[in-house]
């Protein structure tokens, strides 16, 4: 079973701290959504005998767009592909998305998992993160969300510049006392090119030490698995049979489809990635090419490589499957 990932590239506002490919201008997004449903007709032409059974929007902030165009988004994958009918379908949101929405909406449209971003608990972290949310509506979002909603996962970040472990400890807590069966906790990075990078150059935040940011590491493993959760991957923890299926084919090695500006694929030991820039990605679809800005093939040294760091990262390395794909015994 193979996965397909979508990168809807539409934010009302970029954080602070994030680098991932994104744009503010909310008009194109119509004609995105056109050119999307190109990509996705060329693109399953190739995958007839291919079968899919987990579907992940991400972003950006896939919950800028409406119900009714997640939902023509997924009934042209359905018309594309062969999806599998008890396929994972989850969509990256933000919970200010769901002030002025229903949560019901998205679950009618397909959506069977939904991943918001919180980040935090604490209102004064939120505001350093400049995220659009409080705490407060946070927390009646997720209540909302988990009457139509079983599987959600919320986003964590942490190791903040002066943050304690009297707050962090209160995020999680708050995270396990509503019920979350499904949580990614993240070290705050400073990338590049971000707001947050710039900060630290002019010494306006303070980057926390090596050390500390391991001893928080290790604080938030050892509070999740004292509470049930099962730590599966370096950021990620989930309550037993919640693992996100869509991100475990990232880390077992399996065939995923990304479509979208700036999506990667990996199929077939074949890596691809799409161009990160939509005007460029626009152009390409409007002459009926798939929208490839770089392609190779992985080699076999490569191969070897990745399997075992990505086996190291979370499950640990499966022999039989070692042996299957290089056909030598690991040891």
């Amino acid at each position: 079973m193979s996965g397909i990932y979508i990168h809807i590239p539409f934010c009302s506002k970029r954080c602070n701290y994030c680098d991932f490919y994104l744009i503010t201008n909310l008009n194109v997004i119509d004609k995105f959504i056109l050119n999307l449903k190109i990509e996705i007709s060329l693109s399953g032409e190739s995958y007839t005998q291919n079968q899919f059974d987990t579907i992940f929007f991400g972003g950006g902030t896939p919950s800028v767009l409406s119900h009714n165009q997640i939902e023509e988004i997924i009934n042209c994958l359905h018309t594309h592909f062969s999806i599998s009918s008890d396929a994972e379908i989850s969509m990256e949101a933000n919970p200010e998305d769901f002030l002025d929405k229903k949560v019901s909406d998205y679950r009618s449209a397909g959506i069977n998992r939904l991943s918001l971003g919180v980040q935090s608990f604490v209102d004064s972290e939120l505001k350093f993160l400049t995220r659009q949310h409080t705490s407060e509506e946070a927390q009646s979002v997720i209540n909302d969300a988990f009457k139509y909603f079983d599987n959600i996962n919320l986003d964590i970040i942490y190791s903040l510049p002066s943050q304690s472990k009297t707050d962090l400890d209160f995020s999680l807590s708050k995270a396990i006392e509503l019920g979350i069966k499904h949580i990614s906790a993240y070290t705050l990075t400073y990338e590049e090119k971000t707001v947050l990078y710039k900060s630290l150059q002019k010494n306006l935040v303070k980057r926390n030490p090596d050390l500390l940011e391991a001893e928080l590491y290790s604080f938030v493993s050892e509070k999740l698995i004292s509470n049930g959760y099962d730590h599966y991957e370096v950021s990620n923890f989930a309550k037993k049979n919640y693992q996100c299926r869509h991100n475990l084919k990232y880390w077992q090695y399996e065939n995923y489809l990304g479509l979208g500006p700036s999506a990667h694929s990996f199929f077939n030991n074949t890596r691809w990635n799409n161009f990160r820039d939509i005007v460029k990605y626009n152009a390409s679809i409007e002459k009926n090419i798939l929208p490839v800005e770089e392609l190779y093939e992985v080699s076999k040294d490569q191969r070897h490589l990745e399997f075992i760091m990505l086996s190291l990262r979370s499950g640990g390395i499966d022999f039989e499957k070692y042996k299957n794909l290089f056909n030598v015994n690991f040891k």
